[in-house]
């Protein structure tokens, strides 16, 4: 009879833990999926232009730069896109064309940066190495380009606001990449729903997950994402951060910007929130009739921010 219950108990809880693995694997295979819904199209007319910032392994890792109107020099705002950090490309930036096009209104230029995304091989801190070797291209060649980077704001949304945090807040250059460590001076970061501590996400979900990207212990796996969560390295004077988040995501909970902001007020970092109570994961979300906040405020609240930051 114990036998029998031993054997009972046991099939059980490896049933439980194959119904837990299944889970684990559709949660993230939601997350991979997820597609940011597209805002109405606008007729605009964007003068586009593609370069290449590194080369990594024969692959070149590119950006667009979308230049307003004039001669410039051009401050400019530069953006990473969304896609948990194994899909995406930097097209994705018209996605978000209320952004990008109010940006060029102002005269500022836009550039929308690849990096490399989680594969063999490739894993954190590689893609804030990209991020980095990015804004330093753009400072080594900005009379090329006709940008001012001493006028630099960066954004991006979900996993690119991840990075574009990490960058702007690695004042000890941890993630300096290839083309060194003389950043430009980074002004203020927009940030769209992005994770801010990886830790606060299921833990056993999100490392085995992550176990097909990495290779090092269950520890060694837990300080790199310390090292690389933007909440670690949040300090007094830090660039201006602006978070915008849905309090119904269902991807990135809304706890992660609650616990930023928190943080942010321990170390007197000025960390600002606009937050939406139907939105979800996405721009599109917020901008819908049923959140209080309409895309003709939410453009001047942004706008305050980029002037606060600018001047």
């Amino acid at each position: 009879m114990r036998k029998e219950t031993t054997w009972f108990v046991g099939g059980a809880a490896l049933a439980a833990a194959t119904a837990a693995g299944a889970s684990v694997w559709s949660q993230y295979g939601s997350l991979v999926r997820w597609q940011e819904p597209e805002l109405p199209i606008r007729p605009t007319t964007r003068r586009r232009h593609t370069y290449t910032y590194k080369i990594v392994n024969d692959r070149p890792l590119q950006f667009d730069l979308y230049l307003p109107p004039g001669e410039g020099p051009f401050p400019v705002a530069v953006y990473a896109h969304g896609g948990a950090f194994v899909r995406g490309n930097r097209s994705m930036v018209t996605l978000f064309h209320p952004l990008l096009d109010h940006f060029l209104g102002k005269g500022i230029a836009v550039v929308s940066i690849d990096y490399r995304l989680f594969e063999d091989g490739v894993y954190f801190p590689d893609n804030i190495f990209d991020v980095s070797d990015a804004l330093c291209y753009l400072k080594q060649h900005e009379s090329l380009l006709t940008l001012d980077t001493s006028q630099l704001l960066v954004w991006g949304d979900s996993a690119g606001a991840a990075l574009m945090l990490a960058a702007a807040l690695d004042r000890h250059r941890q993630f300096a990449g290839d083309l060194g460590d003389d950043l430009p001076t980074i002004k203020g970061v927009i940030a769209l729903y992005p994770p801010t501590n990886f830790l606060l996400f299921k833990f056993i979900q999100t490392w085995l997950a992550h176990l097909k990207f990495y290779e090092g212990s269950r520890e060694e796996w837990r300080e790199l994402m310390v090292k690389c969560s933007p909440v670690s390295h949040l300090y007094a004077d830090a660039p201006p951060i602006l978070l915008l988040h849905g309090k119904k995501d269902p991807i990135v909970p809304f706890g992660q910007a609650l616990h930023f902001v928190e943080h942010a007020s321990d170390v007197g970092a000025n960390v600002q929130l606009i937050s939406f109570p139907n939105g979800t994961h996405s721009l599109a979300s917020f901008l819908q009739s049923d959140n209080p906040i309409k895309e003709e405020q939410l453009m001047a609240r942004i706008n305050r921010f980029i002037e606060e930051c600018l001047g």
